[in-house]
């Protein structure tokens, strides 16, 4: 598709972008919070747009009802990890500079709206890297074995292994990652839905490894825009704090956002099919990761 002139998004989001950037970093406080959403929001409409000029659509002109739904259904995807967080604290958020903090009401509030572009991010940052000659097209190889009872057997691996993090947190919070998705994504296999299971017993593995790399792409992103932020993270990860790092992250630590890809892939599944059980069903996505096709 042949374009005059860049879509307005991409303009608009890659203004965003150097305002807010350097904002992010030098406003020292509290403040610095309220520049996380259109930081991350400039990053979508510029990625978005990107999709648009190499392949003549995007998530976003394809469904605009079911890109925003993402943002909705983002948040309650990432509280659940801060919850899980709770038991292994292996993350804080801290305040730089002196400045006041929000406080408690505020700071959630601010934070569910910084959690909703998760899955927007992933999604059209995985639709550009499929746009990618090396990407685009279907890789086939070994089928994996899959029992019938294999998803019941991973879905209680799943299971256990929440258990283990709320009983031996300070050891098993390698877990925090794997564990949503044994569960989500073993019973979309289950119940029919398209998962990534599927795709490897069918020896599909091009979902797999694009989103595995979009986990890594806006891991290094989320990082990079963290290492200097006014309000932002560190790490407390036993057995890895004096590793090499990479910004405020142990170099080790990044592989975590693989099987967070994953499991972000799963959750949209399982969320996507309770929507079309209360019959508000959004518009199919199907761009984002080339949807598999829920046969076994």
């Amino acid at each position: 598709m042949t374009r005059s002139r860049p879509p307005a998004r991409l303009v608009a989001g890659a203004a965003l972008i150097a305002g807010c950037w350097p904002a992010y970093w030098l406003v020292r406080g509290g403040l610095s919070q309220e520049l996380f959403f259109p930081l991350w929001l400039g990053y979508i409409l510029t990625v978005d747009g990107l999709v648009e000029v190499r392949t003549g659509s995007s998530p976003l002109t394809r469904d605009r009802r079911a890109f925003l739904t993402l943002f909705l259904l983002s948040a309650p995807f990432w509280w659940i990890y801060e919850g899980i967080n709770q038991w292994v604290r292996n993350w804080e958020y801290v305040t730089y500079g002196g400045g006041e903090r929000h406080g408690p009401v505020l700071w959630h509030l601010v934070a569910t709206l910084s959690f909703s572009t998760v899955l927007p991010a992933l999604c059209v940052t995985a639709e550009l890297l499929r746009s990618l000659p090396a990407l685009g097209r279907p890789r086939r190889g070994a089928r994996l074995p899959l029992s019938a009872a294999a998803p019941v057997v991973l879905m209680l691996v799943g299971a256990a292994s929440l258990a283990a993090l709320a009983l031996w947190p300070r050891v098993t919070y390698p877990l925090v990652w794997p564990a949503l998705f044994l569960i989500l994504d073993s019973g979309n296999r289950l119940a029919g839905r398209p998962s990534l299971l599927s795709e490897a017993h069918r020896g599909r593995w091009d979902t797999l490894l694009v989103l595995a790399l979009t986990g890594l792409g806006c891991g290094l992103v989320w990082e990079l825009w963290n290492a200097r932020a006014g309000t932002g993270w560190v790490y407390d990860v036993p057995g890895l704090n004096d590793a090499a790092h990479l910004f405020a992250m142990p170099l080790p630590g990044y592989l975590g956002y693989v099987p967070f890809a994953w499991s972000a892939y799963a959750y949209y599944q399982a969320a996507r099919a309770l929507l079309a059980a209360a019959g508000r069903l959004p518009g199919r996505l199907a761009g984002a990761a080339r949807e598999p096709s829920a046969g076994p």
